[in-house]
């Protein structure tokens, strides 16, 4: 009997601790936090001229992270590029009023733990943008993709960005139309996302 009660014990004792192996190792998994990796990030947009004439401009040098389920990250406008400088100084100057409002910050909460290790997943997830000094929630629809050490954020399909909702005056795009002989330009641009964040 005591042979018995001794190895019935061990066995117990055994399976209680990969019950508790295996309870650290999800912790650690939920627990994950993320950088995101500026030098591999951006943010894109289009101006469209005329309704039809498309220029596209990219956002990078971004900063921010994914924690517990919270993510942040700001976009500094002093980085767009269009291909064109003089057209990147005017779109700083003169519509994003980028010495005023230097950033866009973007945050907001996405859980992961439904997610396979390595897997994909298609989202739309609520996020708050602040832009020109005001705050919008918007909803971006994305694909993200686990993939050892890192996470991938995309966009699915462009989300449409109207600058009035963030309180841009429609003069500021009238003085950028006049720099380029009063050419009629939308206020209104396509955006996609492309995140690349890297576990710590």
């Amino acid at each position: 009997m005591k042979r018995v009660l001794r190895f019935s014990g061990h066995r117990l004792l055994g399976q209680a601790m990969l019950v508790g192996a295996a309870l650290l190792a999800s912790t650690a998994a939920v627990a994950a936090n993320y950088s995101l990796d500026s030098a591999n990030s951006s943010v894109s947009f289009a101006t469209i001229k005329k309704q039809y004439v498309v220029e596209p401009a990219t956002l990078t040098g971004m900063s921010g992270s994914y924690k517990g389920g919270q993510f942040e990250f700001s976009i500094p406008l002093s980085s767009v590029s269009t291909g064109v400088q003089i057209r990147d100084m005017r779109l700083n100057q003169l519509f994003f009023e980028s010495q005023k409002f230097p950033a866009v910050k973007v945050s907001g909460q996405f859980n992961t733990k439904t997610m396979a290790k390595d897997g994909v997943l298609s989202a739309k997830i609520p996020a708050k943008v602040t832009l020109f000094g005001q705050t919008k929630q918007i909803m971006f629809p994305v694909t993200v993709l686990k993939a050892g050490q890192f996470m991938q954020v995309s966009s699915s399909a462009p989300v449409i960005i109207n600058a009035a909702d963030f309180g841009i005056p429609a003069e500021n795009l009238k003085r950028l139309s006049a720099t380029v002989g009063g050419i009629p330009l939308s206020d209104k641009v396509p955006v996609d996302i492309n995140l690349i964040f890297r576990q710590r």
